[in-house]
């Protein structure tokens, strides 16, 4: 593909991310994505600003292959954050069967019309739902959920959404303020799958972090550069 092409692609991208985010600042309220989730019913997004949205449930055997990997229970917020992204990973490999999603692949630009494709909006949007059905189950000790994040509205920086949570102190008597601008309970953090293919576990990073427009290839460099 030649620079032209390239350029043509990404603009058009860019031009979706924006109307999905300006009709959609918080997806929630659409009356087709059902706000308190459940294992027996809940919505899943694809073909792009969820312009797809199929409910679902969970089989006993699915749920007991997503809840396994609470057990034993987080003895610690960073190792819950651990069993969180690999039940989100379960939930997507679940899930990419029932939708045919199993094929989404990582990012946007180069995947864009493929079949089966899910953009950052459909993926925050679902992974926010996953949260929120762990957070139900009472599997989530340490964290709680809060409503999706979008940085960069600007075109020199991608608009780009993803699922966040905050750590929480752990105790049963916990603040369940879940207002965005009150960080006190705990660092907020951003559960981004939009950068691994279906299935693989999604990228927790402090919010600040990935605010200041962080990506898995960004943190290779400064890996690279560190050790050389």
């Amino acid at each position: 593909m030649n620079l032209y092409h390239n350029v043509i692609i990404r603009l058009i991208s860019l031009s979706l991310l924006i109307v999905s985010n300006s009709i959609n600042a918080d997806i929630f309220v659409r009356e087709d994505i059902i706000t308190t989730p459940d294992i027996n019913r809940f919505s899943m997004c694809h073909a792009h600003g969820c312009k797809s949205v199929e409910q679902l449930s969970l089989t006993q055997p699915e749920w007991q292959k997503i809840s396994a990997h609470f057990q034993p229970a987080a003895e610690s917020a960073e190792a819950e954050r651990i069993q969180i992204a690999n039940a989100i990973a379960e939930f997507e490999q679940i899930i990419g069967v029932k939708t045919d999603t199993t094929h989404d692949k990582a990012g946007l630009f180069e995947y864009m019309g493929s079949y089966g494709q899910l953009d950052c909006i459909d993926e925050s949007t679902n992974s926010t739902t996953y949260l929120l059905i762990l957070e139900k189950q009472g599997l989530l000790k340490w964290h709680k959920t809060m409503d999706h994040v979008t940085r960069g509205y600007f075109i020199f920086g991608w608009p780009h959404s993803s699922a966040a949570m905050r750590e929480s102190s752990g105790s049963e008597n916990d603040s369940e303020n879940d207002s965005e601008n009150d960080s006190e309970n705990g660092t907020e953090f951003a559960v981004d799958s939009w950068f691994e293919d279906n299935g693989q576990r999604p990228h927790i990073i402090p919010l600040s972090q990935w605010r200041s427009g962080w990506t898995p290839a960004n943190e290779k460099r400064i890996d690279e550069q560190t050790n050389r």
